[in-house]
C-alpha cells in the first residue's frame, strides 16, 4: 500500500536558505490568499491540487536533467538527503504545463541516484509522486520551508521545499516547487532580500571556449573534393569517440521516435566568422528548447560548422608554426560552438521576437514560455556537451586516426574515427557525393548523414544502406531527403520501404529549406512517416541570409520551420 503523509514532527525545523527563524507552519502563515495556503500546508502531492485550481490536466517537461557529485550541493541539501562526497545525485529542472502551455509551477529535484532509478523517479516522463504510487512506494513528505522567491520573469511567488522520505526512512530527493503568481496568488506579509534566497542550488563554474594554443596539426593526409588539389586536414584532434558513440545512441532513440533531432546547416560565408556563432547558438539552443517543450523528447541538437579553403589548404613546404597558425582559426570555431556559455539573453530575445509576429495563439504562448524558462533550462554542470558538430564540405581523409584507446584491447578490432567532428554530413544540394565520400565514410565509425538529392531512388537508399551500415548499427546513418515539390514528398514512402527490405536502422530526417512551399513539405513529411509507420527522427533547416547582400541569420525563417513542424505533429 502506498502511503503518503507528512512527519508527526513540526515541519521546517531543517530550513533550506533564507532566515531560519520561523517553521514553515509560520512561514505559510504569511501568504494573504487562502489558496496559497492550502496549496503550502498539503502534505500530499501537489499536481492533483494545481490541476484544481487551473480546472484542467497538467503534464510535466522537464527542461533539463543531468546528475553530478553530492559534493557539489550546497551543504544543506546535502544533508537533508544525508549525502557523503562519493555519493551521485540528479539534477532535475521541470515544469508542469496545461494544453494551452501555461506554466503552473517550475520544479528543482535533487534525487540520490540509485534509490531515484531503483523507485523510477529518475523517468523524465513521469511526475515524481505519480511515479511512487504506480510502483507502490511507501514514502512520506518532510516539510522544510515555505516562503517567496522569484518565478522566472522577475515577480514575486509562493515556493516550498519538502525531502521525500522512503518507507524505511531513506530521504529520496529534495524538491522545491515555485508556483505561478498568475495561478497561486503571491501575496504575503513584508519580507527582506534575504529570506528571498533559498540557496539549495549547486554553483556551476562557467565554462569558456578552450583557445587552442597547443593545438597541434594531425599530419593526416587529405584531398578536397571539390578542388582536387593537395591539402592536409591537420585539424587538432578536438572529438573523443565517446562523443561519436554518444550522438549515435541519440540518434537511434530519434530514429525510433524516442528523441527529435534538429540539423542546423551553415552554407553561407558568413558561418565561417566565429563572430557568427553567438547567434547561431542562440539559434539551435532556442529551436531546441521550443522542440522540447512543444514535443516533450529529448532534442538532439547539431551544428554544422565550414572550415574554408584557406583553413584546409597548407603549402607542401609548410612548417609547424604556419601550420598551427592556419587551423587555430578552425579549432577555435569546434571549441566555441561545442563549449561556450549560452547565450541565453540573446535566445530570450529570438523567442519573443518570434512570439511577436504570431497572433495570440498556443504557439506564440509557446515561444514566450520557453524564453522564461531557458534561464533555469540553461544551468548545467561543468563540461557538459549541450551541442554536437557536423562538418561540410566532407574532405576526404586518406589516413584515418585510430583510437588510442582501442591499443589496450588488442583482442578487439581496431576502430578508426574521424576526430574533426562528431557527425559526418556526406553531400548536399550543390555538390553529390562521390565514391571518394563513401568509401572515406565507410571506413570510420562516426555516426553519418547522407542528403538525398530529389532525384534519389529506393535503389540508391538500398546501396547506402548496405555499403555504409552493413552491420546495421542503430544511430549509424541518417538520411535526409532534400524535399523539392509534391513529387519527391510523394516518393517518401518508397525510399522507406527500400531502408526497410534491408533491414538497415535509418533515422529520416526532414530538409524542407528549398521546396516551394517549406511549410507544404514538412506536413508532407511527417503525414509520409505516419502513413507507414516511420518515426519522424529530426528536421534540417539553413540559417544562412536570403541573399547575399543580407549578413545577419534568417532566423525567423529556421524558427517558423519549427513551430510547422510541431504543428504538423501534433496533428498527427
Amino acid at each position: 500500500m502506498t502511503i503518503t503523509r507528512s512527519d508527526p514532527e513540526p515541519p521546517g525545523d531543517f530550513p533550506v536558505g533564507g532566515s531560519g527563524s520561523r517553521t514553515a507552519t509560520q512561514q505559510i502563515a504569511q501568504f494573504g490568499h487562502p489558496v496559497t495556503r492550502m496549496l503550502l500546508a498539503s502534505d500530499g502531492f501537489t499536481q492533483p491540487r494545481l490541476e484544481a485550481i487551473l480546472g484542467t490536466d497538467l503534464q510535466i517537461r522537464v527542461l533539463r536533467q543531468d546528475e553530478l557529485a553530492a559534493e557539489q550541493l550546497p551543504p544543506a541539501v546535502a544533508e537533508a538527503l544525508r549525502l557523503a562526497g562519493p555519493d551521485r545525485v540528479i539534477v532535475r529542472r521541470s515544469c508542469l504545463i496545461n494544453a494551452d502551455m501555461v506554466t503552473a509551477s517550475v520544479n528543482y529535484v535533487v534525487a540520490v541516484s540509485g534509490p531515484a532509478a531503483a523507485a523510477g523517479a529518475d523517468d523524465v516522463h513521469v511526475p515524481i509522486g505519480r511515479g511512487l504510487i504506480s510502483r507502490g512506494v511507501s514514502q512520506r513528505r518532510h516539510v522544510l520551508r515555505a516562503g517567496v522567491t522569484r518565478w522566472p520573469d522577475g515577480r514575486l511567488c509562493a515556493a516550498k521545499a519538502y525531502v521525500i522520505m522512503l518507507g524505511d526512512q531513506r530521504p529520496l530527493c529534495y524538491i522545491r516547487e515555485v508556483f505561478n503568481p498568475s495561478v497561486v496568488p503571491p501575496e504575503h506579509a513584508p519580507i527582506s532580500d534575504e529570506e528571498l534566497s533559498w540557496a539549495d542550488e549547486p554553483e556551476y563554474p562557467r565554462s569558456r571556449a578552450t583557445e587552442p594554443s597547443t593545438a597541434r596539426p594531425s599530419g593526416c593526409d587529405t584531398e578536397s573534393p571539390h578542388t582536387g588539389g593537395q591539402c592536409s586536414r591537420a585539424l587538432p584532434e578536438l572529438i573523443h569517440p565517446r562523443e561519436c558513440d554518444s550522438l549515435t545512441a541519440d540518434l537511434a532513440a530519434a530514429a525510433r521516435g524516442r528523441a527529435f533531432a534538429v540539423h542546423l546547416g551553415a552554407r553561407a560565408q558568413a558561418a565561417l566568422d566565429i563572430t557568427a556563432l553567438p547567434a547561431r547558438r542562440a539559434l539551435a539552443i532556442s529551436a531546441a528548447a521550443v522542440l522540447n517543450h512543444g514535443l516533450d523528447l529529448p532534442i538532439v541538437t547539431i551544428g554544422q560548422l565550414r572550415y574554408d579553403s584557406e583553413t584546409c589548404r597548407i603549402p607542401a613546404d609548410f612548417d609547424t608554426v604556419a601550420a598551427d597558425r592556419k587551423y587555430r582559426r578552425a579549432a577555435a570555431q569546434l571549441e566555441y560552438w561545442r563549449l561556450a556559455n549560452p547565450p541565453i539573453a540573446l535566445c530570450a530575445q529570438l523567442l519573443r521576437g518570434a512570439a511577436d509576429r504570431y497572433p495570440p495563439s498556443v504557439v506564440r504562448d509557446l515561444l514566450v514560455e520557453v524564453a522564461s524558462m531557458l534561464p533555469i533550462a540553461a544551468s548545467a554542470p561543468s563540461g557538459s556537451r549541450e551541442l554536437y558538430s557536423s562538418i561540410a564540405p566532407l574532405h576526404i581523409s586518406r589516413t584515418i586516426r585510430s583510437c588510442e584507446a582501442d591499443a589496450t584491447r588488442p583482442q578487439q578490432p581496431r576502430q578508426e574515427w574521424d576526430r574533426s567532428t562528431q557527425l559526418l554530413w556526406i553531400g548536399d544540394r550543390s555538390h553529390e557525393f562521390t565514391s571518394q565520400h563513401l568509401s572515406f565514410a565507410a571506413q570510420v565509425r562516426n555516426p553519418l548523414a547522407v542528403t538525398l538529392a530529389p532525384t534519389a531512388t529506393p535503389d540508391d537508399v538500398e546501396f547506402l544502406c548496405r555499403y555504409l551500415n552493413p552491420t546495421r548499427r542503430p544511430g549509424r546513418l541518417t538520411l535526409i531527403p532534400a524535399l523539392s515539390g509534391t513529387r519527391t514528398a510523394a516518393a517518401l514512402p518508397a525510399l522507406f520501404e527500400a531502408a526497410t527490405r534491408c533491414a538497415t536502422p535509418v533515422g529520416w530526417m526532414c530538409d524542407p529549406m528549398h521546396a516551394d512551399d517549406p511549410a507544404a513539405a514538412i506536413h508532407a513529411y511527417v503525414n509520409a512517416c505516419r502513413t507507414t509507420g516511420t518515426a519522424p527522427a529530426g528536421l534540417h533547416v539553413d540559417t544562412e541570409p536570403r541573399s547575399h547582400l543580407d549578413t545577419g541569420l534568417d532566423t525567423g525563417r529556421a524558427l517558423n520551420c519549427v513551430i510547422t513542424t510541431l504543428s504538423a505533429m501534433w496533428a498527427s
